[in-house]
């Protein structure tokens, strides 16, 4: 049997290499060097268009390059009996965590005012706010929002979380559950949403969030492309609904070089840039799997379907 590998072209060549290096003895194509379909008993893709496992009779596990898996979760024809894994790496939570804070802080102090007045060529004082007297919300209180709150609680700020369940992180003041939403809007003016994709998150980031939030406060994405209506977030930047916004994910990436988002007012982009996997953790957790799926060993990193994470 075979492993195919349709690889993000960002690593090069090293991601490609590191993998067979990993698993001698493998073998191991690379698309569309795929030969007989039937050969292929295990997929390594990193994005993918709908339909692309139909070939391939054999397919016994599928593994997603990164940790975002709602390409795969958004194909009607993905066979949901098959495993499928991603790469999770310890250190993400950090790197989120870094992003995060970086621009709760860079909003909080309003970096763009003081950016806006240096293009002028103008002196503009403004009196700044301390950490303690800002509310953030995380929505997703998984691995990465429970490191991002943990890095907002240490700075001082006023910090609560909404996640599916109740959850309880030092510190944070939690909300749960639908009835737990409007709530944890209301007292949040600059919200973070670190949320996995799925049916009930899908856009979540729309008029109905952002009108539920005091008027004025400002969005950070770093979650799915799908939980944004990007209509509903230039809509309430151009009212002042929201004063800002950062995005770093986008229904359609790379984000298109006509998109009217490049040039909206206030609004602050990152190239899905947020928290990514290192080469080496990507290779092992990958090679890792492999060699576990051909041991019959228990997968490191399962995705349940029913969660869709």
């Amino acid at each position: 049997m075979a492993v195919l590998c349709l690889l993000h072209r960002a690593y090069g060549d090293d991601l490609m290499n590191g993998i067979r290096a990993g698993l001698p003895g493998e073998d191991i194509r690379e698309w569309p060097d795929v030969r007989d379909p039937a050969d292929i008993d295990i997929c390594v893709i990193f994005r993918m268009q709908p339909g692309f496992l139909a070939p391939y009779p054999n397919l016994r596990l599928i593994s997603s390059t990164g940790a975002g898996i709602d390409h795969y979760l958004s194909d009607p024809s993905l066979p949901r009996d098959i495993p499928l894994v991603r790469v999770v790496d310890p250190d993400s939570g950090a790197r989120m965590a870094e992003y995060t804070l970086c621009w709760v802080l860079f909003h909080h102090r309003d970096v763009a005012f003081f950016q806006a007045a240096q293009a002028r060529g103008e002196w503009a004082y403004k009196q700044m706010r301390s950490a303690s007297s800002v509310r953030v919300g995380v929505m997703g209180l998984g691995h990465m929002g429970a490191s991002a709150c943990e890095r907002l609680v240490a700075t001082g700020y006023q910090v609560a979380g909404w996640s599916r369940g109740p959850k309880s992180l030092p510190g944070v003041e939690n909300f749960h559950g639908p009835n737990g939403f409007e709530a944890f809007l209301a007292r949040t003016e600059i919200l973070v949403n670190l949320l996995p994709l799925t049916a009930e998150t899908k856009g979540i980031l729309c008029r109905r969030t952002f009108d539920a939030m005091p008027r004025g406060s400002v969005v950070i994405s770093a979650g799915r492309g799908a939980h944004l209506l990007e209509a509903d977030l230039q809509a309430a930047l151009a009212d002042g609904q929201l004063r800002a916004a950062t995005i770093d994910a986008f229904p359609k990436e790379p984000l298109p070089a006509d998109s009217p988002l490049w040039t909206t007012p206030n609004l602050h982009i990152t190239p899905h840039c947020s928290s990514t996997a290192s080469l080496e953790t990507t290779v092992g957790v990958i090679t890792g799997n492999i060699r576990r799926f051909r041991a019959g060993e228990p997968l490191l990193n399962l995705v349940d379907y029913s969660k869709g994470y």
